[in-house]
């Protein structure tokens, strides 16, 4: 006769607990491997596609791929009238239940379930459900001897279906039949749109959910939609391996138990570092002391991976929470490398003791509880401890990377070479060390800030090198020619160095303007930009007049002026930061203003342009020659404009307006061959003398 099992459930409860809770395969795998656990499983073997979405989206609708996951273990498995009992009934406690207890049968393993709700955690992603288990007491019948099979299939839509009757599961085809050993294998089926994680990245998300070590407890993946003979088909589920910062690991020593204590005997707090401990293994509510075990520290690389970020928090083994800083709000001294670096296991096993102070869906903790509360309290002075302990390993670490991705010291040599430069090449590792200490994050990975740092190093190295030598000097009663003539050499190397660097950038800007110079659609925009940031460019003795107040005052006068002459607005630059493109730009120097137009290569100036700049010309003299303006004119009594253009293409007064402005000496007119030519010319030369200059011996 064929046996009637009946699941006792609310329909809201599967959609809250089940549906709505667990939206990660990952999650729901976990919740499966936990019950195996707390039935003394030793193994656990996880079948599935990974690496893959369980379903596509067609048409706009989601259909599910001809695939499943299973979850086998080889535990006590359950009997048709346990799984009647046990399984069917959702939310009945186990650990109240006489019949099965808080530890489980073998082993003595403390269970992770309480709620009774874990086994709705498939319905968050798949719809099919099914069940084959055996176990209880072994039976006999006739010549065959073995352990009774329960064989049940569970369907999402009809248990969520309105119907106020107990939902009946169908019943599989191996129910009652005996099997040689107790096992349990669940099934999923009939996918929604959800994401199996590669092989590496599913061990990496259930070693985050499983604090467990133990000889007699192995998870297995099998990645089914590799070949068995496939490298990656196979996978033992390991812990994590985090590399630490030496000196900054702080251990809880001292065995979890059942139930919180009067007394902290027993527990300890180990740290090789020189922090002063002010904290226990654990803190005290009410006159009982709640033990905390494991270790927090701070890590050598920070992390990105957020299952290995942070302190995570386990319950009886299984995952409860992860934090940071224990919610400690933001704006703390070292609050970037803490949120970064820190890393840590923690086992609080009162978590669910008298209360369950967990979220349904291991998410979290209540940290509003007052046991959690005071847990946050307490974890907030391990973490600025931690800090303390990091910072000098921190500070080294940051150095000794920037040296090694730098390549420091060789860059070192090479820039100081010579017999007599070791106490440059000394000067220029001491300010790179302090520079290295300082980088942060990321920082020391990033090229660009790297090369920052090892020219800084290079410019200080002379000038901290001229400076010991001058104090050098100060300290000795008698100070003999050869340190005076040391220190002048000393001298002339920073300042060639100094300067030499500064050139060095200029020739970096000329290669930029030649590449866009040789672009065929280099907008005008982007050469008086160039213009703006180097306007040594058409001249090598012009540097930008940064913060010029007069000559800001000047610009906003003008503008005014200019619009209600001419009626249009104009928009000029003095080379500090622009937000638009300027009409041109404009300059003091020597008590002139420059008036500065750079056209495209290859371009002729044309009669609406030349127009322009006569416009500009004729404003610019009345606006000096007013007498409203003569503070102005005290200041900056002519003008004078530069063009960069290759060619003319103009006629009538326009030329003739154009060849008056040259013979007056108010217009120069640059083509861009001599432009390059010239500025190329004059700083290679300064970089080729010191060059030389400072390789003398």
């Amino acid at each position: 006769m064929t046996r009637k099992y009946r699941m006792r459930i609310n329909r809201m409860t599967v959609d809250k607990l089940g549906v709505k809770l667990y939206d990660r395969v990952y999650a729901v795998i976990a919740e499966l491997i936990s019950n195996s656990y707390d039935a003394d499983a030793e193994l656990v073997t996880v079948r599935a596609p990974m690496g893959q979405y369980l379903a596509s989206k067609v048409g706009g609708k989601v259909q599910s791929k001809p695939t499943s996951i299973e979850v086998e273990d080889n535990g006590g498995g359950m009997s048709p009238d346990e799984l009647q009992d046990f399984y069917l009934i959702v939310g009945s406690e186990r650990r109240k239940d006489p019949r099965r207890g808080d530890k489980s049968k073998k082993y003595g393993r403390k269970v992770m379930g309480r709620k009774g709700v874990g086994k709705l955690a498939p319905f968050g992603v798949c719809r099919f459900v099914e069940i084959l288990s055996a176990g209880g007491e072994k039976i006999n019948e006739g010549e065959t001897e073995g352990y009774r099979i329960a064989h049940v299939i569970l369907d999402k839509d009809a248990i969520l279906d309105d119907s106020v009757d107990d939902y009946e599961p169908k019943v599989g085809d191996q129910d009652g039949a005996l099997s040689s050993k107790t096992f349990t294998k669940v099934i999923l089926r009939e996918f929604d749109y959800r994401y199996v994680g590669s092989i590496d990245e599913l061990s990496r998300q259930l070693s985050q959910r499983f604090g467990l070590t133990s000889k007699n407890w192995q998870v297995v993946l099998e990645d089914t939609s590799k070949a068995y003979s496939h490298s990656e088909y196979k996978k033992v589920v390991g812990g994590f391996d985090i590399a630490v910062m030496p000196g900054t690991k702080i251990e809880f020593k001292g065995a979890l138990p059942t139930e919180s204590t009067s007394s902290s005997t027993g527990y300890s707090v180990v740290n090789t570092g020189t922090q002063n401990i002010n904290f226990e293994a654990g803190f005290t509510v009410e006159g009982k002391f709640y033990p905390v075990v494991g270790w927090i520290a701070y890590a050598e690389k920070a992390y990105k991976d957020e299952l290995m970020a942070g302190v995570r928090i386990y319950c009886r083994g299984k995952f409860a929470a992860q934090t940071t800083v224990f919610n400690r709000a933001s704006g703390f001294t070292g609050e970037f490398g803490i949120r970064s670096y820190i890393i840590g296991e923690l086992h609080i096993d009162w978590l669910d003791e008298e209360e369950d102070l967990i979220q349904t869906d291991r998410r979290d903790i209540l940290w509003s509880h007052e046991l959690c509360s005071e847990f946050q309290q307490w974890g907030q002075k391990v973490v600025e401890c931690i800090g303390k302990l990091a910072r000098n390993p921190m500070r080294k670490t940051s150095m000794d990377i920037f040296f090694k991705e730098g390549d420091v010291q060789n860059r070192i040599n090479q820039e100081f070479p010579g017999k007599d430069q070791k106490d440059l090449r000394d000067g220029a590792v001491e300010v790179a060390k302090l520079l290295g200490k300082s980088m942060r994050g990321d920082e020391v990975y990033d090229p660009e800030t790297i090369e920052d740092m090892l020219q800084l190093s290079l410019i200080l190295a002379p000038l901290r090198t001229l400076d010991d030598k001058l104090r050098e000097a100060a300290d000795e009663d008698n100070t003999t020619l050869s340190v005076v003539n040391d220190i002048l050499r000393t001298a002339k190397l920073a300042e060639i160095a100094t300067f030499g660097r500064a050139v060095q950038k200029r020739i970096q800007i000329i290669h930029r303007l030649e590449s866009l110079k040789d672009s065929e659609n280099t907008p005008e925009s982007e050469l008086q930009d160039l213009i703006e940031e180097a306007p040594w460019l058409v001249n090598p003795q012009w540097v930008p007049i940064i913060a010029n107040q007069w000559l800001n005052t000047f610009k906003k006068e003008f503008a005014k002026f200019y619009k209600e002459k001419t009626g249009d607005e104009i928009h000029l630059s003095d080379f500090t930061e622009s937000k638009k493109r300027p009409d041109f730009v404009l300059f003091g120097q020597d008590g002139k203003l420059q008036i500065i137009e750079i056209k495209q290569p290859k371009h002729a100036l044309q009669k609406d342009e030349m127009d322009r700049i006569i416009t500009y010309y004729e404003q610019f003299e009345a606006f000096i020659s007013d007498p409203k303006h003569k503070d102005f004119s005290s200041l900056a009594s002519d003008f004078h404009i530069t063009l960069v253009c290759d060619k003319e293409n103009l006629k009538g007064a326009q030329l003739a307006a154009y060849n008056s402005y040259i013979r007056q000496g108010r217009l120069t007119a640059i083509d861009w061959s001599s432009f390059l030519l010239r500025t190329a010319k004059a700083h290679q030369e300064f970089l080729d003398e010191a060059a030389r200059i400072k390789e003398l011996r």
